[in-house]
């Protein structure tokens, strides 16, 4: 009854996910102009985020395929999705505290990052795993399992959470404290710059932020399992 009950709401948060995540992709293909570097990358989180709900809803413990295709293709996408938040945050760090303008140069360096480090994590997850596990068959029993899904899952989640945290605390204090600067000296092209500052958290700064709201309680509720 439990696990029927788990099954429903993770059907239903994901199927609300997938969504959302489909409107984002849509617009992004419909309308040119948001075909943008910064509006790219959230495209990217979107696709993968679509993806990892897709196959969370049509997965089938009770049937051998669909239970890898669910396994390796959640995992994967799951993974991706916050890694490409830690994109998010970098590219909004490099250009608000570091003042770079050449992010759009690492565009090719980022899928490497995230498409590889999904790949990785999910071949490392995929050993000895016999997906035979009820609601959720990508979870291993056992201790060997738990390990692995710690390092190969919530692990790379807890350092996404962590360095998205850290550097939206860089951005913001920098930006507070190159607010006070600008008004003390009224100057009006260093308030301009801090309007753009502004501008480009305000464009790229939920989607890191939603990541740590989403994952926060859960995770803190797995450290006992370990």
């Amino acid at each position: 009854q439990n696990e029927r009950i788990l099954t429903s709401v993770n059907s239903g948060a994901s199927a609300l996910s997938l969504a959302g995540s489909a409107f984002i992709v849509l617009c992004y293909l419909l309308f040119k102009d948001l075909r943008k570097f910064s509006f790219k990358l959230v495209f990217f989180l979107a696709l993968s985020d679509m993806f990892c709900s897709f196959f969370n809803i049509v997965g089938d413990p009770l049937q051998g395929f669909y239970c890898y295709a669910q396994g390796y293709s959640t995992h994967f996408f799951c993974v991706a999705s916050f890694l490409w938040t830690t994109t998010i945050a970098f590219t909004l760090h490099r250009s608000v505290v570091r003042h770079k303008t050449d992010v759009e140069d690492l565009g090719p360096m980022f899928h490497l990052y995230v498409w590889g480090t999904s790949l990785a994590m999910t071949v490392v997850r995929s050993m000895g795993n016999d997906y035979d596990l009820g609601a959720w068959c990508w979870t291993q029993t056992g201790r060997t399992g738990k390990v692995v899904h710690l390092i190969t899952f919530y692990a790379p989640l807890w350092g996404a959470i962590l360095f998205n945290g850290y550097t939206y605390f860089q951005v913001i204090r920098m930006i507070n404290n190159a607010t006070r600067m600008a008004v003390g000296m009224s100057d009006r092209s260093y308030q301009f710059d801090m309007r753009a500052d502004m501008k480009a958290l305000n464009r790229w700064g939920y989607y890191p932020l939603i990541l740590i709201g989403s994952w926060a309680f859960g995770t803190i509720n797995r450290i006992p399992d370990f």
